[in-house]
């Protein structure tokens, strides 16, 4: 048993803690806040807890930065450096199907994002139940280049918010689905 505790406690002392990162996911606060060029690239400000991160994607940093958004919704804008301090940021957008329009496509944030590190890509789930047409959506985007340049690669939607029924497909295939 004497050996069980002090095998327990060599583990323990050896392993190194990370308060604000998991993984290769860092989280910022109020003692490590995050870089000014990177706030000053995006109109969100971090609402709410945990509301800015930083992750090694795309051969660079994406930091993502916490929007409002509603109950069904986490809302982020995603700012891109190349490097991990934020300098010479750019806010990244993500085209939608149909012809571009000033004020929504490409949108500057995503939301309920699914992460997809070993294929650069982006997914999304969004949902707007209040909305007279399509209720809920999702899309995925692949990200070549640095600064990456995101590319819609998958865009189905319904007007079913449970997302059970009524698919219609928009851009892509049933199997790049986010």
């Amino acid at each position: 048993m004497r050996r069980l505790v002090l095998f327990a406690l060599m583990l323990f002392a050896a392993a190194p803690v990370f308060a604000d990162e998991i993984g290769d996911v860092f989280y910022f606060d109020d003692t490590n806040p995050p870089p000014e060029a990177v706030m000053a690239a995006t109109w969100c400000d971090g609402f709410g807890d945990g509301g800015i991160t930083r992750r090694p994607f795309a051969g660079g940093f994406v930091f993502a930065v916490r929007c409002p958004g509603n109950n069904a919704n986490y809302i982020e804008a995603l700012v891109f450096s190349a490097t991990e301090d934020g300098s010479a940021p750019t806010l990244m957008t993500f085209p939608l199907p149909g012809p571009p329009e000033p004020e929504a496509n490409p949108q500057d944030w995503l939301s309920n994002i699914r992460w997809h590190a070993e294929t650069s890509e982006l997914g999304e789930i969004f949902v707007d139940d209040e909305a007279d047409d399509w209720c809920r959506s999702e899309a995925r985007w692949r990200l070549d280049g640095v600064p990456p340049v995101a590319t819609l690669v998958f865009f189905r939607h319904t007007r079913d918010c449970a997302g059970e029924s009524g698919w219609e497909l928009v851009v892509g295939a049933a199997e790049d689905r986010p």
